[in-house]
């Protein structure tokens, strides 16, 4: 993922009680999220909206905004990651997939920015597994392998 997103995760409007009503509703929502890239702040971004939404003459919607966070990538000549890389042949006997940013959210900024501190997220799971779906699951040999490569990260 190298460009930023906006997704719409629900939409709502009219009667939502048992049964039907003839009805003309009198509102409707929406919930999106925003997945940024590095740059990206997400103050600004809402900020984008609003004025998006003003200028095709829809100054009536209100906007809710929750706090966000800012993309966050980590160097991958650091050595923390060479590391991390290093204990993921020993683990698994291979080389390594690299993803060089995600779309997975977190405080992370905070830990780059404040604690200067090197950030991985690293899988345990296979394609199948439905990561955060209905259903999730992983195996035991991929959590036994994933235990493996956590050792040999501890290791050093």
């Amino acid at each position: 993922m190298f460009l930023p997103t906006c997704t719409i995760n629900g939409l709502w409007s009219g009667y939502q009680g048992e049964g039907s009503k003839a009805i003309i509703p009198a509102e409707a929502g929406c919930k999106i999220d925003f997945r940024l890239v590095p740059e990206q702040d997400p103050q600004q971004v809402v900020r984008q909206l609003r004025a998006h939404l003003d200028a095709q003459g829809f100054q009536d919607i209100e906007l809710l905004a929750r706090p966000g966070t800012r993309a966050a990538v980590t160097d991958p000549d650091d050595p923390f990651v060479q590391l991390a890389l290093q204990a993921a042949r020993a683990a698994y006997g291979k080389e390594p997939v690299v993803s060089p940013i995600s779309g997975g959210s977190g405080p992370y900024d905070i830990v780059l920015e404040h604690l200067h501190l090197p950030i991985i997220d690293v899988g345990v799971g296979h394609p199948g597994c439905l990561v955060h779906a209905p259903n999730e699951h992983i195996r035991i040999d991929y959590w036994v392998l994933g235990t493996r490569y956590m050792a040999h990260i501890f290791a050093g």
